[in-house]
């Protein structure tokens, strides 16, 4: 956590929740603002008042971006292999992470759509109620359910599955290009 003009803000991912997350790597990747519209939106996102936020010396937004930059390593984050919510349990795999074909479809459908938005989808892909069968696993007003009821979750939760289902996704790029 930082301090901003008297505010706390959370900069960690371990402080963040996962629609928190999203939203500041949407942000922080639209292509279309500036690197200081992209600073301020994240902090008025964050919760400092769009009127401090423009009231900011240059030398006093430059001081805030480098202490919010200033984060834990996200690389010794582990994948969890279940975990309880709203008393059901929810698990991602048995013995060892592997993306089935149908859920690797779904993702990549997921980021084709609007690849800046999908963390808490991905999740709701990835991760299974114990208590329900495939069919009702898949069917789209559930996958909805979970999708909301995960976005509040903590973001170190989605940040080692966004890793491990990018590889695959370019592992499967590299293997398409050489199929065809």
């Amino acid at each position: 956590m930082v301090e901003i003009r008297g505010y706390q803000i959370n900069n960690q991912v371990s402080e963040l929740t996962i629609d928190q997350f999203e939203k500041v790597s949407k942000i922080l990747n639209d292509e279309e603002l500036d690197k200081f519209e992209k600073w301020a939106d994240v902090f008025i996102l964050l919760g400092v008042p769009i009127d401090e936020v423009n009231d900011m010396d240059f030398d006093e937004f430059i001081h805030y971006v480098k202490d919010f930059n200033s984060v834990e390593s996200n690389t010794d984050l582990e994948m969890i292999q279940e975990f309880e919510l709203d008393g059901y349990t929810y698990r991602a795999y048995e013995d060892e992470f592997k993306l089935r074909v149908r859920d690797l479809k779904m993702i990549e459908k997921a980021m084709g759509k609007d690849n800046k938005n999908y963390f808490a989808k991905l999740l709701s892909i990835i991760f299974k109620r114990t208590d329900l069968t495939n069919a009702e696993h898949y069917e789209n007003a559930h996958l909805k359910h979970k999708e909301k009821l995960f976005k509040d979750l903590n973001a170190t939760i989605v940040v080692p599955y966004i890793v491990a289902v990018s590889r695959k996704l370019i592992t499967q790029n590299e293997v398409t290009e050489v199929v065809e």
